[in-house]
């Protein structure tokens, strides 16, 4: 029976994991999103976050020096979310800056 509890709590954290893109994580950093704040800062979900870290480097290489970047979040980020690897990383394009930083920060 005891097993049975555990195999249900492994399936029921991987139903609580939530992944984290490059947009997602550029509008923590840099944008004013409540909602996505109050989620990864607070974590009223207990929900397990999860990002590669390409999704970390497309997000970091995306940020302008006119950006109000904190770097508190950028810590408190680490301390929240699993940061797996990806072997091959994707180069970051000017166009994909442009087209992540649309996305990330309409209103």
């Amino acid at each position: 029976m005891d097993h049975c509890q555990n195999d249900f709590r492994r399936s029921r954290s991987a139903l609580n994991e939530y992944f984290l893109d490059a947009g997602k994580i550029l509008r923590y950093l840099i944008g004013n999103d409540e909602k996505l704040d109050t989620l990864i800062i607070c974590n009223p979900y207990r929900q397990r976050f999860v990002t590669t870290d390409q999704e970390v480097y497309h997000a970091l290489g995306s940020v302008k020096e006119y950006d109000t970047f904190r770097l508190n979040r950028l810590s408190k980020l680490f301390e929240a979310v699993s940061v797996r690897t990806v072997a091959r990383k994707q180069l970051l394009t000017d166009d994909t800056v442009d087209k992540l930083r649309a996305d990330a920060l309409r209103e």
